[in-house]
């Protein structure tokens, strides 16, 4: 697992602005602080060893995120194997995701301020004519940059699918 330099940076980039937030995941999952850490460093470990899988993918954020999911799960699996217990929030995992791991997941697949305005509409339940109000445009306006927005959304899921 030899990194190149524009590797090396930007996988230090990403693990000096998301390792709190990953290492708070983990923990709050998990409920152990020394199990959280190992998740973290495991989930930069898988980045390493992929890190063309993860530098190519549209959501670098999201691409951790979900790495972070798999080795939570694998952990909660391998103690149930050696009989022990370490309970999980099924809630949170595998599909319910909190508005955290939608901000991790999907920000920076559109631009900002489009990706607010989808936030506004779809998971705070604001209706065209108060998410228009909010912003300072019309409804007719809001309407067409939701239209684009999701457009946009759409095709840059279906690249990371």
């Amino acid at each position: 697992m030899v990194l190149n330099d524009d590797q090396r940076r930007v996988i230090k980039a990403l693990y000096l602005e998301m390792y709190f937030l990953l290492f708070s995941y983990a923990q709050n999952m998990l409920s152990d602080r020394s199990l959280a850490e190992e998740a973290v460093q495991d989930t930069f470990r898988i980045a390493c060893a992929k890190a063309d899988k993860l530098l190519c993918s549209p959501n670098p954020k999201g691409w951790l995120l979900n790495t972070l999911k798999y080795v939570i799960k694998n952990k909660v699996r391998s103690w149930a194997y050696h009989g022990n217990s370490l309970e999980l929030d099924e809630n949170i995992i595998p599909g319910n995701c909190d508005v955290l791991d939608i901000d991790f997941m999907y920000s920076d697949l559109t631009n900002s301020e489009d990706y607010k305005l989808i936030k506004k509409i779809a998971l705070d339940k604001y209706s065209m004519l108060e998410a228009a109000k909010e912003i300072g445009i019309s409804v007719e306006a809001c309407k067409k940059r939701v239209q684009r927005a999701k457009k946009k959304l759409k095709k840059a899921l279906k690249k990371m699918v």
